[in-house]
């Protein structure tokens, strides 16, 4: 839903902002407003070059080295962040996976990771497995 009212609201700002274009270009003519543009212009692009360095030299916000890593509990890795609430696991190899996650967990000895892609068209099915399979239908 929230998404939605974003689009929305920048729908808004973009026709907004071409019909008091079009009533400045109505008023000043477009020599005028071609100088005005030109100025605009390079004060956009200097922000946009600053921004740029500071993306080059700084990074992302919030990767400071010298911060401590964030907790980490029993059977976690490292510099994982397991602060997410009501997430939990005990016993060798398992895996408590919280949040918005994405990527390969093996826990086995010796385990392979597979990758498949299959499509299917209309009223079609499609049965993937990384072994051996037997699929009766009736």
């Amino acid at each position: 839903m929230r998404k939605r009212v974003l689009v929305w609201g920048g729908a808004v700002v973009a026709v907004s902002a071409v019909a008091a274009l079009a009533v400045y270009l109505a008023r000043v003519g477009l020599d005028e407003a071609d100088k005005l543009a030109s100025v605009i212009g390079l004060f956009v692009a200097l922000a946009g070059l600053g921004i740029s360095i500071r993306g080059l030299t700084g990074g992302r916000p919030g990767d400071d080295p010298t911060s401590p890593p964030p907790p980490v509990s029993d059977g976690a890795a490292p510099g994982q962040d397991v602060s997410a609430p009501g997430v939990s696991a005990s016993g060798p190899r398992s895996v408590a996976i919280g949040g918005d996650n994405s990527g390969i967990i093996s826990t086995g000895d010796g385990t392979t990771n597979m990758r498949m892609r299959a499509e299917a068209s209309g009223q079609g099915r499609v049965y993937q497995a990384g072994g051996d399979q037997t699929i009766n239908e009736k």
